[in-house]
């Protein structure tokens, strides 16, 4: 399965944040691990959980801060993931 495939399941559900309890944090963690051996670069992953992200919240306001908690999550489990 590839990085993108593991996304979704970072989430948990559709309008749930990213990484949000333990099992979506280790499911993110493998996602990242991934997306690392695969040569994705943080930029394309950090775009991959936004667009996700937004996909199921139409607010403006509401993705604005669900991409910035999202993002905050992701700099913490980015730095910490070793490639697989």
């Amino acid at each position: 399965m590839t990085w993108k495939d593991q996304i979704a399941g970072s989430f948990g559900f559709g309008t749930a944040p990213f990484a949000d309890n333990r099992l979506d944090q280790d499911r993110a963690k493998e996602a990242i691990r991934t997306a690392k051996a695969e040569g994705a670069s943080r930029e394309e992953f950090a775009k991959a959980i936004a667009l996700y992200a937004c996909k199921y919240n139409k607010n403006e306001n509401a993705q604005r801060e669900r991409i910035k908690r999202d993002g905050a999550t992701f700099d913490k489990l980015w730095r910490i993931s070793r490639p697989a």
